[in-house]
């Protein structure tokens, strides 16, 4: 059947096929931009973190009156919870920090070695202050250096030594010896293997920590616990236990495994992701239904016309391939609409999450799935116009 004879059935029944060209573009749009957030997210869930997600527990509180959020009674509660913590059964370690990783943001700002700043100045590093331990819990591998020990640089005029991770040392000190070399932040001590820190810095991998006690936590701080395998639970139960009887007066926020924590950085995408995928589903299905109701109308209505081409000779296949021709000839239309569809609801959702942009062979596939689709719904009303005899022609005349 040509092309032009397919375009005049359709334009026979413009209304008809003006709706299921609406359906189909709003399908494809939804389906498209639901496999593209399902695939980031499960990207996402499954990056490499460089830490344990299930054995590493993170406890985010807050002391209840101003004195202990503030150096020196700060510094004494922080020893004290840490200690406690260790005396778990199970925990292997147990550190502080001002902030906690796998976050979307918190406390960050711009480093750069002072002897080149033009070029190595990068906007968004996080600052972590931490326990001597707080690499023990991450689990983290000395790559050059050594690890300093404890200090404060509120009892003297020299800044705490900087651990740098892997990856933001080759961005500041590419193919060089960077032990010693000063940072506006402190000199180098160390560069330790790479763990996911803030999601907002400008890359995940870029951290840089002082073991030095922060001076102070108005907006809370972070106990981190890396426990026996199989402990976790355990440990779990007993936490907010423990810390209220080391100090009454704080709050706790949360307590999550790190695993938990990846989870919730990324529940708005992972939530929209499941709802677009719901709403796909049930638009398929619609859809699916729509082009069934079409085509089995359409092939009632043209029952003699059908019995007539029998008669003067129309194969049964060739009157099967002139339904689903037109269904084909349908979607694909509708695809092609809905492409435009898909990039404008792109752009929509750009604006309230992250989600990459399209690219080139994804509207191929959901295109295929449409087709595929839509000819499973039309494959019943071909078989149906078929089985028309040419004793239907003239049964009217």
């Amino acid at each position: 059947m040509s092309l032009s004879l397919l375009l005049k059935v359709m334009l026979n029944r413009k209304i008809v096929t003006i709706l299921l060209l609406l359906q189909l573009a709003i399908t494809l749009a939804l389906l498209l931009n639901s496999v593209l957030l399902a695939q980031q997210t499960h990207q996402q869930l499954n990056q490499p973190t460089g830490l344990e997600l299930e054995d590493t527990l993170l406890v985010q509180l807050k002391p209840t009156t101003p004195q202990l959020r503030m150096y020196p009674l700060l510094e004494d509660l922080l020893q004290r919870q840490v200690r406690a913590l260790q005396n778990i059964p199970g925990v292997i370690a147990a550190a502080y920090s001002n902030q906690a990783v796998i976050t979307q943001g918190g406390n960050n700002g711009n480093i750069y070695d002072v002897d080149n700043e033009d070029r190595t100045n990068i906007s968004s590093v996080p600052m972590y202050f931490v326990s001597p331990d707080f690499f023990k819990v991450l689990n983290v591998n000395v790559v050059q250096g050594e690890l300093p020990q404890l200090s404060s640089y509120l009892d003297g005029d020299t800044q705490p030594g900087v651990i740098l991770t892997q990856r933001l040392t080759e961005r500041l000190f590419p193919g060089e010896s960077v032990v010693g070399r000063q940072l506006n932040r402190g000199p180098v001590s160390a560069v330790i293997s790479d763990f996911y820190g803030q999601r907002s810095a400008e890359d995940v991998m870029y951290n840089s920590i002082q073991v030095a006690p922060p001076y102070a936590v108005d907006w809370g701080y972070a106990l981190m616990l890396r426990t026996a395998p199989g402990q976790a639970g355990a440990v779990r139960e007993q936490l907010t236990t423990v810390l209220q009887t080391v100090e009454p007066n704080i709050e706790i926020y949360y307590i999550r495994s790190l695993a938990e924590q990846q989870r919730q950085l990324y529940r708005n995408e992972y939530g929209l992701a499941s709802l677009l995928t719901i709403l796909t589903a049930l638009m398929l299905l619609v859809t699916m239904i729509s082009s069934y109701s079409s085509a089995h109308f359409h092939v009632l209505k043209r029952q003699q016309e059908i019995g007539v081409k029998r008669a003067l000779g129309a194969s049964k296949r060739l009157i099967f391939i002139e339904l689903l021709s037109e269904s084909w000839l349908c979607t694909l239309i509708g695809a092609f609409l809905g492409i435009g569809c898909a990039l404008i609801l792109n752009q929509a959702l750009a604006q309230v999450i992250s989600i990459p942009s399209l690219n080139w062979w994804l509207p191929l596939i959901t295109s295929a799935i449409l087709l595929f689709s839509v000819t499973l719904a039309t494959w019943y009303p071909a078989t149906i116009a078929t089985r028309v005899s040419p004793a239907t022609a003239t049964k009217a005349l």
